[in-house]
């Protein structure tokens, strides 16, 4: 039955905060952000800092459409006129890599390898997650409270093949927040990731050459989002 302002018939949801939404409005999607560590890394990053075409969360290069989907910068906020309704976060680690030389910069095209155990828990054990919207903390944790909900499932009978993903891959085990994050625009937000030592990233390479001391990681902002159609 609908509300004041929608016609009988639309499914709505009210929110805490009293606002009704239309669910015909909104369209059920996600938001994503990555950074790149490095071996020794000890400042804090602030994934979702950076939009499409800006330099990539602790690194150098330009990120591409598998980096990030977010138009500009989350410090700035959303766009005019959009809303996200943030029903979960998830972690993915999306690769170990190391520079190619004569390159001393990590480019998405270098020698990569799916991460490992050890390296999955060097990592998890050292940093702590916070995510912040408009001044406030609305969620914190280590990188195993924000389970990925996908990934890839392997079965082998070779004992040197390792893969690991953050939770099992599917979409009902990601973080499912019992109450959303009601974003609006031009309010600043953003997942800080903060080493409380340093980073210990040191990973065999699968073609038994250079190790590999970058990791590249993935968050994703999962709920429903208003936004302009054109």
């Amino acid at each position: 039955m609908g509300n004041v302002g929608t016609a009988p018939g639309t499914t709505t949801i009210k929110l805490p905060t009293g606002h009704t939404v239309a669910l015909g409005d909104w369209i059920d999607d996600r938001h994503w952000s990555t950074a790149e560590l490095e071996n020794g890394d000890t400042t804090t990053l602030q994934l979702f800092s950076a939009g499409r075409s800006q330099q990539i969360v602790g690194g150098q290069r330009m990120n591409t459409l598998v980096d990030t989907n977010i138009p500009a910068s989350g410090i700035s906020g959303l766009p005019k006129s959009w809303m996200f309704l943030v029903y979960g976060f998830a972690f993915e680690f999306t690769r170990a890599a190391r520079v190619t030389p004569p390159s001393t910069t990590l480019q998405l095209a270098d020698f990569s390898d799916p991460i490992r155990v050890a390296t999955f828990f060097q990592i998890n054990r050292r940093i702590f997650c916070r995510y912040v919207y408009n001044g406030k903390m609305y969620s914190e944790g280590l990188i195993v409270d924000y389970p990925q909900g996908h990934g890839m499932s392997v079965f082998t009978t070779q004992p040197a093949t390792e893969v690991v993903n953050n939770g099992v891959p599917s979409p009902r085990d990601r973080l499912a927040m019992v109450l959303p994050v009601e974003e609006r625009e031009l309010l600043g937000y953003g997942m800080e990731i903060t080493p409380v030592i340093a980073l210990v990233i040191d990973q065999p390479a699968s073609d038994d050459t250079v190790d590999l001391s970058f990791v590249d990681l993935r968050c994703t902002k999962n709920g429903l989002i208003q936004r302009n159609v054109v």
